[in-house]
């Protein structure tokens, strides 16, 4: 049966963790709780005062002892302070620069108990905490092996689903993730501190004028994979004579993606990590 858990660190500690891919270490008197941890259980991951919130929550993929020193008091006194490390999969993480603002209180949680560094909580809990985060929209089945028709989808789900896309590839993936006086929809990055790997603007309508402008500042800024999701309409004479003049600089960069191309691809990577998961592949 799959538990939940709340670890707490400081927010300097949590970024390394993410950094390092999604790990935490445990001291010795935790060894009880560190034992009974199993795959696939909840770990919500709590940053303690400036942000005094959630900053993420995942899954459990893997627990093992380490002699190898990471977090900064274990390099400084060359002595392996956390010794009990688990590996985990993020299903959310809050955009770094807005930890402070967006990360999830926890009013149902007493705060001497969170000083105990990490504790159990019930599913009654964690429910209630998980459905505070973000969620992709639901997988869409597959039914034969030819592409399917999919429904019209939102701007919003569309995010949600490269979100979800991303998560799965291991990347940290973000919405709206700020770029000087902008937002760009979508983002995937490698670790915490670095720059946006893939770029993604979602364009169904609207200014692709602006659109396309985002993602060749993007490409200038960090040389980022740039990516335009359109639905077919959009996805026309317009983005060709744009490309052809405007944005000539990017049309060699430039990766136009059709909405049914990632409506399926989502669905194709849900199937996926499920049979993973039910193989224990992960």
């Amino acid at each position: 049966m799959r538990a939940a858990w709340i670890a707490v660190g400081s927010a300097e500690h949590w970024q390394l963790a993410f950094d390092q891919g999604g790990i935490w270490g445990l001291v010795e008197s935790h060894e009880a709780q560190w034992k009974r941890l199993s795959r696939g259980d909840l770990v919500f991951c709590y940053a303690k005062s400036p942000i005094s919130g959630l900053v993420a929550y995942g899954q459990v993929t893997k627990t093992f002892r380490q002699d190898a020193p990471l977090w900064p008091p274990e390099v400084r006194e060359r002595k392996v302070i956390w010794p009990l490390r688990f590996e985990f999969d993020l299903n959310y993480l809050v955009p770094t620069p807005r930890w402070k603002s967006e990360s999830i209180k926890l009013a149902e949680i007493p705060k001497y108990r969170l000083q105990s560094g990490f504790l159990e909580i019930t599913d009654e809990i964690a429910a209630r905490l998980a459905e505070r985060f973000p969620k992709p929209p639901a997988l869409v089945s597959l039914v034969r092996e030819q592409e399917p028709a999919y429904p019209a989808v939102s701007h919003d789900q569309i995010q949600a689903m490269l979100l979800r896309i991303g998560t799965l590839q291991r990347f940290i993936a973000e919405k709206e993730y700020p770029m000087e006086k902008e937002r760009l929809d979508v983002v995937w990055r490698k670790v915490v501190k670095s720059v946006p790997t893939y770029v993604f603007e979602v364009q169904v309508g609207g200014d692709i004028y602006h659109a396309l402008g985002k993602l060749k500042h993007a490409h200038d800024l960090w040389n980022s994979r740039i990516f335009l999701v359109a639905d077919r309409v959009t996805v026309g004479d317009r983005i060709s004579h744009l490309l052809s003049g405007t944005f000539h600089e990017i049309q060699a960069a430039l990766q136009v993606l059709e909405v049914d191309r990632v409506t399926r691809l989502h669905a194709l990577k849900g199937e996926l990590r499920s049979m993973e998961e039910e193989l224990r592949l992960t």
